[in-house]
């Protein structure tokens, strides 16, 4: 009963989640489905009972708009909720792309900030809440493991799951994922032109501590087509990723300060 009970407790707060990000003219409940990745049935179901309970409400046109505030309130060091949301806003609308704020927890990658901008070329699956495994060794994950220590990942993770990015996908050894993952500059961007299978690629920055310490990843994502200056692309969107990160550790920097001065 409790397992039951927690599961149902877990399937509301992503709800809740989803439904905190829907747009001005709502979201559809087939876009809910998606968003969420739950049961067509179950989603249904809560939905009904919260409209009914007045947390949601639905537009002339049935989109569904929510009657509350949420916000996952996840540590990224010493960088405020907000301060994360405004650096996206700026990458996202200098840009035109959608930027996001990844963190890792455990094995995992979990997307904490999305800011979609109105003019991208591509929709993106990933949403706040959305968890995917750094096996695939794309920029995020080539990145996030740069900063584990190679010992914890040989000690934990499973060596034989390591994948290349993009369609193919072929499998990489412990040998190659381990040389590509210590060959990777944790103080550069890194990305990937050619993009992953959906057709995304991402360009990443690490946000870390004044002690180095990793805390987030402030990426870029947009649709993997061709460019016609792609050295001039890749300096404009490493210029305003760079700048977002000086302007976030330099506010961690100077909270931790403050709380060491008290």
């Amino acid at each position: 009963m409790e397992i039951s009970v927690a599961k149902c407790f877990i399937t509301i707060l992503k709800l809740a989640e989803c439904l905190s990000e829907a747009p001005g003219n709502g979201f559809s409940k087939p876009e809910i489905v998606e968003r969420v990745g739950l049961p067509v049935s179950t989603v249904y179901r809560l939905l009904t009972e919260m409209e009914q309970a007045g947390y949601i409400y639905a537009t002339p046109e049935g989109r569904l708009l929510p009657n509350f505030t949420f916000e996952r309130r996840i540590g990224a060091g010493n960088i405020t909720p907000v301060q994360l949301r405004q650096a996206c806003a700026i990458v996202s609308a200098e840009l035109e792309s959608t930027s996001e704020i990844i963190l890792r927890r455990g094995h995992s990658l979990l997307w904490h900030i999305t800011n979609e901008h109105a003019l991208q070329r591509v929709k993106l699956r990933a949403h706040p809440g959305y968890v995917r495994a750094t096996y695939e060794l794309d920029s995020i994950s080539r990145l996030a493991l740069a900063h584990c220590n190679i010992d914890d990942i040989e000690n934990s993770w499973d060596l034989s799951s390591f994948y290349e990015v993009g369609v193919q996908g072929n499998r990489l050894s412990w040998s190659d994922a381990r040389e590509r993952i210590l060959a990777t500059d944790k103080h550069a961007m890194q990305y990937d032109m050619l993009g992953n299978a959906k057709g995304i690629r991402r360009f990443s920055v690490a946000v870390t501590t004044s002690s180095s310490e990793f805390v987030c990843l402030l990426t870029v994502a947009e649709a993997a087509t061709p460019v016609r200056d792609e050295e001039a692309h890749i300096a404009r969107i490493r210029t305003t990723l760079e700048s977002a990160r000086l302007t976030l550790e330099g506010a961690g920097e100077s909270l931790e300060v403050l709380s060491r001065s008290r």
